[in-house]
């Protein structure tokens, strides 16, 4: 599936309009304005005479941003393919700064067409969490060919990982360092030491030979882009705050199943969270305090709590089910439809682009026969930059996700 480019000026008239962009605001016989690329007006529906071709939603169709999944593996992990290693965790040694989830992302990935059947617009496919320090994610749309062209933004965070994860892939399945939680923070800190050393360096010495993975690790160290710490049990947060808080960088939980019991730490130092994934049962230890209650706990707190679903572990589909759980474990539903939109585009450094439904952002649409977060509702269409990705009712892609046009 290839965007192209969309020129028209077009209406999508009479659904109820989720902005999601501040407050609670939805308007009913809503209107919508897209020119190319993006959005020019939102509003009540205005029904006088117009040359623009109309997009007639009945009144019981919902509206709204594009969705967002801040934690995937799309293209790194993809579906059917058994029998050949993932290229998702460069597990040769526990420190790869230097790896780029762009470079390993197949679009062809079904899980794609998945995603945009789902109205999500925007993923951010993360490395893996076998490694102390994983590689850079990316930021992309849901629909190409190309993976440059899909982007958003790259790099958009670095991967770090604390806990099981790490110890079973090399402490106790290559048997090397690190074989437990302490050896993890000592190879991050001999990590980002060497980094800062290798900086040093190259200010006193210009002919330095430039180093990628070091060059990832200042990106953090000058707040350029967030770390991403999968971290899931309270010791293991706690100890990414405390490193994050050492070196002065930019932190981002991932998981974070126990944050709320450590929430004092979590909103002293500015920490946003993104939660899950939740549908697994017999998990490790570290997922045993899970509960969908934690997102409104966060929320109601002012963190910046955003939903995955770390696809493959639960099928990025589920991406607004995960928010709806959270209504029924009493979040109002603007504000958990905030957790997959507005909230995940904040932590992608995105807030400017999607997320919302304003003037100026890009016409990334996702249009849904009933309440977006209700588990009977299902995506209508979904559009990116304006151009429509996804129809219901289209075939499935075959195997590899591409349908030629």
């Amino acid at each position: 599936m290839t965007i192209t480019a969309a020129t028209a000026r077009r209406r999508f008239r009479g659904a109820t309009i989720h902005t999601v962009d501040g407050g609670d605001r939805i308007i009913t016989d809503g209107e919508l304005i897209v020119e190319g690329a993006r959005i020019v007006a939102v509003g009540a529906a205005d029904r006088g005479a117009t040359d623009d071709p109309i997009v007639a939603l009945p009144a019981t169709h919902h509206l709204t941003p594009g969705l967002i999944d801040a934690h995937v593996h799309l293209g790194l992990f993809p579906e059917g393919s058994p029998r050949e290693a993932k290229d998702l965790n460069e597990m040769t040694r526990p420190v790869t700064p230097e790896m780029r989830a762009l470079d390993g992302i197949w679009p062809g990935d079904v899980a794609f067409h998945k995603a945009r059947a789902a109205g999500i617009t925007t993923v951010c496919v993360l490395p893996g969490s076998a490694n102390i320090v994983g590689g850079t994610g990316v930021a992309l749309r849901t629909a190409g060919i190309d993976v440059e062209r899909m982007v958003r933004r790259d790099p958009v965070c670095l991967k770090v990982a604390f806990g099981y994860n790490v110890k079973h892939s090399h402490g106790l399945k290559a048997g090397r360092s690190p074989l437990t939680r302490m050896g993890i923070a000592a190879g991050f800190r001999d990590a980002f030491d060497a980094a800062l050393r290798y900086e040093q360096q190259k200010v006193h010495d210009p002919r330095t030979a430039t180093d990628r993975g070091h060059e990832a690790l200042l990106l953090a160290l000058r707040r350029e882009i967030p770390v991403r710490a999968h971290a899931s049990r309270s010791d293991d947060i706690l100890t990414a705050i405390r490193l994050a808080r050492a070196y002065g960088l930019r932190l981002v939980l991932e998981h974070g199943y126990e944050a709320d019991l450590v929430l004092d730490r979590v909103i002293e130092h500015g920490v946003a969270v993104v939660l899950g994934p939740a549908f697994r049962c017999c998990g490790n230890t570290e997922e045993l305090h899970h509960d969908f209650a934690s997102a409104k706990v966060l929320d109601d707190a002012g963190v910046c709590v955003a939903h995955m679903t770390d696809h493959p572990i639960v099928p990025v589909g589920y991406l607004s089910l995960q928010a709806g759980l959270s209504v029924r474990a009493g979040m109002k539903p603007s504000r958990a439809l905030r957790t997959i939109t507005t909230h995940a585009a904040r932590i992608l450094g995105l807030d400017d682009t999607v997320g919302r439904l304003a003037p100026g952002l890009a016409a990334d649409l996702a249009i849904f026969d009933g309440p977006p977060l209700e588990v009977a509702s299902r995506v209508v269409s979904t559009w990116i930059d304006g151009a429509r990705v996804y129809a219901d009712g289209e075939p499935t892609p075959v195997p590899g996700g591409m349908i030629r046009r």
